[in-house]
């Protein structure tokens, strides 16, 4: 066994570039796979032992007045196993810029929901002076236990003492209406006491706590039940709540790019290395042969050559095992934590990161046993001499008038490639994979400024977007309008139900407009029907919604369903919903349906405070909050491309040296025969231009399928299409072919360095 050892060893060292690419393809596919899942794996880990830690409500139920009695029928069901009830209201923090802070107040011991304290005391119910604020808020405004803090509500301003800094684990993603990114120092929310609260308490929440897992449908129909139709607004199961959800949607969009491009690495690393030990044990077919001679049995040959396989495997699994999880998840906190608020960052090893790296090895030993099967079944006199060449019958091509009209350099390279099929698959697929990662990741790039464009250039034309006070005035917003040109428009928060299924979206009200322009899905503008009510494209998709069907909805807060039915369609990446004219939404009736502009559009850039007013946002804060917001995406444009260079330079220079080693008789004798070196080097480039043609050209309808997938996963909320442009896609093209001629080129040295003597004599 001493002598197979040392030949391992020295094989390793003749074979090193080879070998090395083995060991670098098991360390990237493992690497890519346990980097990016264990992102995933982290925040996942940390969100849910999050929410199980502060026993995150089950679901929540809102309405306008809930009475002792209200909530004492609610703990009465069978369902719940504890319930509590809450005043949840908007406040304004006494700053110059009015920051926004959503005001909790408790009634007792908060059981349900429990925020996470950082810094402090924890919860007193019976404390009337304290008040626990939010972290992000806190670090913002350079705010400390003990110092004080007053808001102002409906006229009341509430003065309090910190007692407490904390996370919330209902407020993991939240921001201030109408940015595109959160402002912790001008958005944030609070608890206090119920003792402390100097105003009239009006329970408008109760917080679920069930004993199993609810059916929401049924268990909205039983409070419904309960509670009478008009006596609350809505049931929010947990999965519907905003940080909830978004940051699921988030994940499950991450946990797409792990479940499909180290698949990639996976298969192209198994193929390197069946390629790779083909190659070497057809070479070394004489030593074989010669060590059967020597006495060595099969299987202890069997497991020498299985040794290659399972050594750099297992060595490439786990260096990728390792590093993986603690440099790629690094990449991407940044941009996250910018977006959601965890109580720490950091990320997690799975299961399924030993299970890949394990089976990476077993297929690679699997790959490398079916390459000495064959040879270690022959007996060794046969093994002993070299392996008669293949045998290549004439093909339908080569039968054809086309035949006769190619050159040399096509007839050759054609039948080296069907003599070759492994390694001309093998070559396809390394260019496959990189164009098709290249490509994908231009793809999403492009999909990105698509969506930036579409919405806040073309749909969108404003300047700046005021939101206005609920309680402003008649003169207040005249006045207002009269200074900015401004356009009114009233935007809600809806429950949209149709067959079972229910979507949170956005409704619009609004006329005619110059600011904003909707459009089909094919970026046409559309005229809204003043009579109808129209839905958006990916809303409709959701729900199963087709023009002439009637959709149910109401307002977020209001009790009262309205059935509409569908005239019309149009398309937005953003902001789902339905849209009508103000004649339409008031003919449903009563005072809660009266139209009242809680928006104005302007064309002019606004940087003065209006009385009215709660936030503007501009073109430029949507830009740069675009810009932040899109960051975690661009990252993950640049780790493929990395990735796919990187794949491409090893699987190709690999297959270049193995092509070169397997026809190295076949060009001494071309140079016997008055080839000279630029003539070979053209000969070799043909065949690489061939394989890479054939690979970019696969890899463009892989690429829409792929982005397809993965921009599917952004949410119900969000329409991308999916586009790959022509500067783009000539992009991909030249890096693509790029790699490929730069790896050719490597090779030019060889050509003139081929001992023809030793070539023609090898088979001797």
């Amino acid at each position: 066994m001493k002598k197979l050892v040392k030949k391992m060893f020295r094989d390793l060292s003749d074979h090193k570039i080879q070998f090395l690419s083995i060991f670098i393809m098991a360390f990237i596919g493992v690497f890519a796979y346990t980097g990016i899942s264990g992102e995933v794996v982290g925040i996942t880990d940390v969100s849910t032992h999050y929410y199980e830690d502060t026993n995150l409500a089950d679901g929540w139920i809102y309405g306008e007045d809930f009475d002792k009695n209200t909530l004492k029928d609610i703990q009465e069901m069978e369902e719940v196993q504890n319930a509590h009830r809450e005043m949840v209201v908007d406040t304004v923090a006494n700053y110059s810029s009015d920051p926004d802070i959503t005001l909790h107040v408790l009634e007792g011991k908060q059981d349900i929901s429990k925020f996470h304290l950082f810094k402090g005391k924890d919860f007193n119910p019976n404390d009337e002076e304290g008040i626990w604020i939010d972290k992000r808020f806190s670090d913002n405004r350079n705010l400390d236990i003990g110092d004080k803090i007053s808001l102002k509500y409906n006229g009341t301003t509430i003065s309090k003492t910190i007692r407490g800094i904390m996370y919330s684990p209902e407020y993991v993603y939240y921001m201030q209406e109408g940015s595109m990114l959160p402002d912790f120092s001008q958005v944030g929310f609070a608890y206090i006491s119920s003792e402390g609260a100097n105003f009239d308490l009006k329970y408008n929440r109760i917080t679920i706590d069930s004993y199993e897992e609810l059916d929401n449908k049924e268990f909205s129909e039983e409070v419904n039940d309960v509670l009478g139709q008009y006596s609350y607004a809505q049931f929010v199961p947990r999965e519907d709540n905003v940080g909830v959800s978004t940051l699921q949607d988030e994940i499950d969009q991450h946990h797409m790019f792990t479940g499909i491009f180290p698949i990639i690495f996976v298969l192209v690393a198994l193929l390197t290395l069946l390629t790779t030990m083909s190659r070497l044990i057809s070479s070394q077919r004489t030593q074989i042969g010669t060590l059967k001679a020597m006495g060595f049995d099969n299987k202890s040959i069997i497991y020498h050559y299985l040794s290659y396989g399972f050594v750099l495997s297992m060595a490439g699994s786990i260096l990728g095992l390792i590093i993986g999880p603690m440099t790629i998840p690094y990449l991407f906190y940044p941009s996250m934590s910018a977006m959601y608020s965890l109580p720490h960052w950091g990320p997690a090893w799975d299961v399924s990161f030993f299970v890949v790296a394990a089976l990476m090895v077993i297929f690679s030993v699997a790959v490398t046993y079916i390459s000495i099967k064959s040879i270690n079944d022959e007996n060794p006199a046969d093994a002993v001499r070299p392996k008669a060449p293949k045998i290549v019958t004439s093909g339908f091509i080569e039968r054809t008038r086309l035949w006769n009209r190619l050159g040399f350099n096509a007839r050759w390279n054609y039948r080296d490639a069907k003599r070759n099929k492994v390694r001309a698959i093998m070559s396809i697929f390394g260019v496959f994979a990189c164009a098709l990662l290249i490509m994908s990741a231009f793809g999403m790039y492009d999909s990105m400024n698509d969506v930036k464009d579409w919405q806040y250039n073309q749909i969108y034309k404003y300047e700046s977007k005021l939101y206005l006070d609920e309680n402003i005035t008649d003169s207040q917003l005249s006045a207002i309008l009269d200074d900015t040109n401004g356009e009114e428009m009233m935007e809600q928060g809806i429950e949209v139900k149709y067959k079972g299924k229910k979507q949170t979206a956005l409704m619009t009200v609004y006329n005619e407009s110059e600011l904003f322009n909707p459009t089909d899905i094919d970026r046409n503008y559309i005229d809204i029907d003043p009579n109808g009510v129209a839905i958006s494209d990916r809303l409709a998709e959701v729900m199963g919604l087709h023009i002439g069907d009637k959709v149910r909805w109401h307002i977020v807060g209001n009790p009262q369903w309205i059935d509409s039915e569908i005239t019309q369609t149009y398309a937005t990446p953003f902001g789902q919903g339905i849209i009508m004219s103000p004649k339409v939404y008031e003919k449903y009736g009563d005072d809660d349906y009266n139209y009242s502009t809680n928006v104005i559009l302007t064309d002019k850039k606004i940087d003065k405070n209006y009385t009215g007013v709660t936030s503007i946002s501009t073109s430029e804060d949507i830009s740069s909050g675009w810009n932040e917001m899109t960051e975690a995406m661009d990252l993950m444009v640049y780790v493929l491309i990395t990735f796919a260079i990187v794949l491409a330079v090893v699987v190709l220079y690999n297959l270049g040296l193995l092509s070169f080693t397997e026809i190295q008789r076949e060009l001494a004798t071309l140079k016997v025969l008055g080839f000279d070196s630029k003539s070979l080097r053209r000969l070799l480039l043909t065949q690489n231009l061939w394989f890479s043609t054939i690979g970019f050209i696969l890899a463009i309808p892989a690429s829409y399928v792929m982005m397809e997938l993965m921009m599917g996963s952004t949410g119900a909320d969000y329409y991308f299409p999916i586009h790959i442009y022509p500067a783009n896609l000539l992009i991909s093209l030249i890096m693509t072919f790029g790699l490929s001629i730069l790896v050719n080129l490597m090779f030019s040295r060889k050509i003139k360095r081929v001992n023809m003597v030793e070539s023609l004599k090898s088979n001797e």
